[in-house]
């Protein structure tokens, strides 16, 4: 498995995405002391910039550089959360890895058609999107209850969401940009179900990269849940890791929904923690 990449905002949000969405205020003394042992190191790869913490906010670390009035946003929320449920090698291996991509991400403005992708999140992440006040914002569409599909471009080093004054530059509306992006995201998805393919027992996707974007193909769940039925209940934690099963509710489900919130415990960047169904063409939290 390669190296997971992080989203990338562009201008002068261009880190702001690298890490994950925030999740609600950790000021205890633990996310106090996440934060004193990573600000050093943060510093340490950013020494042209300030670097300092969000006053109330010790896991929103602010970085300016020179040259820019306002700073990018590094969350240590979701890696400080993944590191209270890992061994302590773990939890530095992944805030390294999280401080060495934003520090060398090149985010490229200029992106091509040909690099266009989907990326699934959830509503929390688009809500941090909006507030950062990004303009022109990325095409996206809301596909479930709280989840979006978002359009970016794909580089070696980050996802970059790309936003609609790029696309227009490339010759290409929204629609048009849409449908490079699902195609190009298709042909790397592993193993997207066939259209009408029906769900039997417990169905693991796992890949380097985009593998939460196979819930952006509504058409394809449709026949999909149709084929299966109505108990279909889909997992989307991480890029890495989409589960599909047949799941009745009741007793069953709330296992199903536990295995959810331990296996976004486990991941650096989970997604959601929700369970879904496909419900009248769309994603619903399976309550």
């Amino acid at each position: 498995m390669t190296m997971p990449k992080r989203p990338a905002m562009l201008s002068f949000l261009a880190a702001l995405l690298l890490a994950a969405s925030p999740a609600q205020a950790q000021t205890g003394p633990e996310a106090r002391a996440f934060a004193a042992d990573a600000l050093p190191k943060i510093r340490a790869a950013f020494p042209d910039a300030e670097v300092a913490q969000e006053p109330g906010e010790p896991l929103q670390i602010n970085i300016t550089r020179k040259g820019e009035t306002e700073p990018a946003v590094m969350n240590l929320h979701r890696v400080f959360g993944f590191c209270q449920n890992v061994p302590k090698t773990d939890c530095e291996a992944e805030t390294a890895r999280l401080i060495a991509i934003l520090a060398k991400a090149s985010v490229n403005p200029e992106g091509e058609a040909a690099n266009l992708r989907l990326i699934v999140r959830d509503a929390e992440y688009w809500n941090f999107v909006l507030g950062s006040k990004l303009d022109p914002l990325p095409p996206h569409r809301q596909i479930g209850e709280d989840l979006f599909a978002i359009l970016v471009f794909d580089s070696p080093e980050a996802i970059a969401l790309a936003p609609a004054d790029r696309i227009a530059e490339l010759g290409l509306s929204p629609e048009n940009a849409w449908l490079f992006a699902e195609r190009q995201t298709a042909r790397i998805l592993p193993g997207l179900p066939e259209t009408g393919a029906r769900i039997e027992g417990l169905v693991v996707f796992q890949g380097d990269e985009y593998t939460s974007s196979m819930m952006a193909y509504p058409e394809r769940w449709a026949a999909i849940a149709e084929a299966t039925g109505p108990d279909l209940a889909v997992i989307a934690n991480s890029d890495q890791f989409v589960f599909a099963a047949m799941v009745p509710d009741g007793a069953e489900l709330e296992r199903y929904r536990d295995l959810a919130e331990d296996q976004c415990k486990l991941a650096p960047r989970c997604i959601s923690p929700n369970v879904y169904r496909w419900r009248e063409g769309r994603w619903v939290i399976a309550r």
